[in-house]
């Protein structure tokens, strides 16, 4: 039964040749990771090579060659590549009936994807797949080499798994030593051009990136933002990179400023000066999508390179992006001061609405939205009566917590004073102790006069300098009661003596203030952030 199978294969592979004219696709890949490995032969493995060895098989062969597919540049643990894609349309269309590459690898090194196509979808369209380095013939029944096929693949996907590790570990070691691992900077820095993975600032657009934190913090909406950059023909971070490096826009798109743009250099801390990277990761090897990684697990390096950005400035917009504090639907000269801030006991923001051309209102969403089934806990508090209540109790707060704050500093003053204090009088007493041991020792003849002389007299020395350090101690206490406590509070505290609400740094409310709570007209609660003593 064997040796009639046998008969029957040979007979068919025979018949096969002699009817068929092959037609063939050479395919040929590279990838950029397969270049960065140490054992790579550019000279071996480059798809000129390729192309040059396997022209000469074929026609060695006799066959036809009727097209060379070549994706240079393309990893071969996903097959969405371009010129794979038009191979597998030309298969479809019958152009060609043979597939030929110069070892399995280059076709694809994902076992599963490379096994569907060598044992599934070649033999349905009836196309015959060579690997010729590798010894592979899908049409050749009595080859043996087919059968190591799925050993190969594994092979090498797993080659694939461990390049992938070792880029990823090289990435990694380069973020940690505060090198740039991206490919692109983000807009307003670039590359240093003698050294790549070295961030420097672009002077030709930082100017923009500056403009636009100034509008934002100054109250100005995304939308006035740009705006103004549409209006002024600001290029856009997209264009200016195609303008500039190597990189094309596939889609065409984002050539004019959106909120989108505003938000992502608004939010990008890489302007302060510190490098943040590692914020996205791939799902593995094979899967190009990434995913966010936790704010945790970022590698961030502090004051990496220059600045654009301040970084007080960086993080007061930060606060105001995170409460939407410039965003307001009615159009007026300016931001509602508390925009952002306030919410109604339900949960709900509050909104505004303009009440006859007159004043503000506070209106729960929710009850602006569905009525009183909803909420019906805010009935209409007018937004200046709200504005007073606040002011009123966050001056009354912020004294508090700076009369506190006085009264602590002088309370560690006096604990620092009595300590040092002590010490000092522990040291005067030691000397003492020394100076009565020497006379007595002077009496006694273990040390003579003129040792006595030179020991007392250093140790009288340190005993006065002491005793100056301990005045001076003294003096120092009384002169910082002297002193106003110094802190960001005494910025606040000036800022405060403003009655006039219009004259309220809206800045300095988003730093003090972190909610406002209200409830039929009045404040239930206003959380602040910093701490009120009880």
């Amino acid at each position: 039964m064997y040796e009639l199978y046998n008969n029957y294969n040979n007979y068919f592979m025979n018949n096969t040749d002699k009817n068929i004219i092959w037609n063939v696709g050479i395919y040929t890949r590279l990838s950029r990771e397969d270049e960065k490995e140490p054992q790579f032969n550019k000279q071996s493995e480059s798809i000129e090579n390729q192309i040059k060895f396997l022209n000469g098989y074929v026609k060695c062969q006799g066959w036809n060659i009727v097209k060379t597919y070549i994706d240079d540049g393309f990893s071969g643990t996903n097959f969405d590549r371009p010129d794979f894609k038009n191979m597998i349309s030309d298969i479809e269309n019958k152009v060609i009936n043979m597939v030929i590459t110069k070892d399995l690898s280059r076709l694809g090194r994902d076992y599963i994807d490379t096994g569907y196509y060598i044992e599934k979808y070649f033999p349905s369209k009836h196309i015959r797949y060579i690997a010729v380095n590798d010894n592979v013939d899908t049409f050749d029944a009595n080859n043996s080499n087919n059968d190591m096929t799925p050993f190969k693949a594994v092979t090498n996907d797993m080659y694939a798994k461990d390049t992938s590790k070792k880029v990823r570990t090289a990435l990694m070691t380069k973020a940690v030593n505060g090198e740039s691992i991206k490919p692109f900077q983000p807009y307003g820095y670039k590359k240093d051009p003698n050294n790549k993975n070295r961030v420097i600032v672009d002077r030709v657009v930082s100017e923009n990136v500056v403009r636009i934190f100034d509008m934002y913090k100054a109250g100005k909406t995304k939308k006035e933002i740009c705006n103004y950059l549409n209006e002024n023909n600001i290029v856009t971070p997209l264009k200016y990179k195609e303008e500039t490096t190597n990189y094309r826009n596939p889609n065409k798109r984002f050539y004019i400023w959106t909120n989108t743009m505003i938000t992502k250099i608004l939010r990008d801390r890489i302007y302060t000066g510190d490098l943040e990277q590692h914020k996205h990761t791939k799902i593995n090897y094979k899967v190009k999508k990434s995913i966010k990684v936790n704010p945790q697990q970022h590698i961030i390096i502090e004051n990496n390179h220059e600045p654009i950005i301040d970084k007080n400035t960086f993080y007061t917009v930060q606060k105001m992006l995170d409460k939407q504090a410039n965003e307001w639907n009615y159009t007026s000269s300016k931001p509602h001061l508390l925009k952002g801030l306030v919410f109604c006991s339900c949960g709900a923001r509050v909104t505004y609405n303009k009440n006859h051309g007159q004043y503000f209102r506070c209106v729960c969403s929710s009850y602006k939205r569905g009525g009183a089934k909803f909420c019906n806990n805010i009935q209409y508090l007018r937004e200046d009566e709200l504005i007073s209540k606040v002011l009123e109790s966050l001056k009354i707060n912020v004294n508090k917590y700076l009369d506190y704050q006085r009264l602590d500093c002088n309370r560690r003053n006096n604990k620092k004073k009595d300590t040092k204090t002590d010490e000092i009088k522990k040291q005067i007493e030691i000397l003492d102790r020394k100076i009565k041991t020497i006379y007595e020792d002077k009496l006694n003849n273990i040390i003579s006069v003129e040792m006595f002389v030179t020991l007392s007299s250093s140790y009288e020395k340190q005993k006065s300098d002491l005793k100056n350090m301990l005045e001076n101690i003294n003096t120092k206490v009384e002169d910082e009661k002297q002193i106003p406590f110094k802190s960001m509070e005494d910025y606040i505290k000036e800022v405060l003596q403003f009655n006039n609400p219009d004259k309220v740094d809206r800045n300095l409310l988003l730093k003090l203030i972190d909610k406002i709570v209200i409830e039929n007209k009045e404040i239930k609660s206003i959380t602040y952030n910093f701490s009120i003593p009880s």
